[in-house]
């Protein structure tokens, strides 16, 4: 019979009875291992992070979450794991086919049947919910495990490792707003994949006020946990990664890492006043039609509140908008908004190279040819010509 957890983020959130020993595998083993990781935790709260290479099969809606933590408030844990229950065994079948599939086992097999790879069970902090599916699956016979300390013990293993983030000479690529160093960063990893940090593709927001127009910014703790990933990959004698400010949208980047960056020697890309405008409005509008236009008019009202734009400004850049101006209206917002924001923030220290902008595959063939011809240090005594 399947008991059905508590679905509550409890910081009591364990199993009611003792689990058996086989049953439990650690974090370091399931990463150690390669092994297939379930996560049953509901949809937003996989959303929000998860294990890299977690498959989310979700033993609770995030409706139905949301009601058994109402219910356990207020009527106690023994209504709230009822009802649960009852949500559960009224989709059990295809929920445990999708559990199968996802962990690609056998419709039958003999308890005694060991797997080359572990097939893991995975909630927020080892438990009851993966319990009472690790139970499930193993009374049909499928010798799967359950995650100790759930997601919350790989979170515990980010935040230790966010303390200290060591990047093999970082060099950073800078220059002014619309220049295309992001497409120029994403070029040079093309080149060398395990060189590169390209924060705004973790965070998934272009770092400015109009930075997430027409994306879905990462959360916090995915970000973070892909940053770790990320510098877990890098090989090599230098590492390139845009110049950021301390946050990228609300994400914000490690004290750590934001530490090396400031360190780090700069190679400076410059374009054309055209050239900026062309990208920028490729950018934020793209094909996004009137969707796009609409989400840039909003975003530019933030500017009422610098002395520089105002209030009348904005309404001024809106109506250019509504008149398809957008070529005018991105020649205001850098010279008004974006350059005198990046003057003001400017490193004291001289770049060690200035490049102007040519096509995106010639500029990241030059930086890669100059950084693997010229070893540059943290304290930026190397040039690059």
């Amino acid at each position: 019979m399947l008991s059905v957890p508590d679905a509550t983020l409890r910081d009591d959130d364990h199993p009611s009875e003792p689990v058996d020993p086989a049953s439990e595998i650690s974090l370091a083993e399931a990463l150690a291992s390669g092994g297939i990781i379930v996560d049953v935790r509901a949809p937003l709260e996989f959303a929000a992070d998860r294990i890299p290479g977690a498959l989310s099969v979700p033993l609770f809606s995030d409706r139905e979450r949301a009601v058994v933590g109402t219910l356990f408030r207020h009527m106690g844990q023994g209504d709230a794991r009822d009802w649960g229950d009852v949500q559960v065994r009224a989709r059990l079948e295809p929920f445990v086919a999708e559990l199968r599939k996802a962990l690609q086992l056998p419709e039958v097999t003999p308890q005694a049947r060991t797997l080359r790879r572990p097939r893991i069970i995975c909630c927020a902090r080892g438990g009851e919910r993966s319990a009472a599916v690790t139970t499930l699956l193993r009374g049909l016979g499928h010798p799967v495990q359950r995650l100790t300390g759930g997601y919350r013990s790989f979170r515990a293993l980010i935040r230790e490792r966010l303390t200290e983030l060591p990047v093999p000479t970082p060099v950073l690529l800078d220059g002014l707003t619309g220049c295309g160093k992001t497409a120029v960063l994403r070029a040079v990893s093309e080149l060398r994949p395990r060189q590169v940090i390209d924060l705004e593709g973790l965070a998934q927001h272009r770092s400015s006020l109009l930075g997430d127009v027409g994306l879905d910014p990462a959360p916090q703790k995915y970000f973070e946990s892909e940053l770790v990933a990320a510098v877990d990959r890098l090989r090599g004698p230098w590492t390139l990664i845009e110049a950021e400010s301390r946050r990228i949208g609300d994400r914000e980047i490690p004290a750590d890492l934001f530490r090396q960056m400031r360190a780090a020697p700069r190679i400076e890309l410059r374009a054309t006043l055209t050239q900026r405008i062309e990208l920028l409005r490729d950018d934020y509008l793209g094909s996004g039609g009137e969707a796009a236009i609409a989400a840039v008019a909003d975003r530019i009202g933030a500017l009422a509140a610098y002395p520089r734009i105002g209030p009348s400004g904005v309404e001024r850049l809106r109506t250019q908008l509504a008149a398809g101006e957008i070529d005018a209206v991105v020649g205001v917002l850098l010279a008004e908004h974006y350059d005198p924001r990046y003057r003001h923030g400017e490193r004291k220290a001289p770049p060690i190279a200035v490049i102007d902008r040519k096509s995106v595959t010639e500029t990241a063939e030059w930086l890669v040819e100059r950084l693997d011809l010229h070893a540059v240090d943290c304290g930026g005594a190397a040039s690059i010509d």
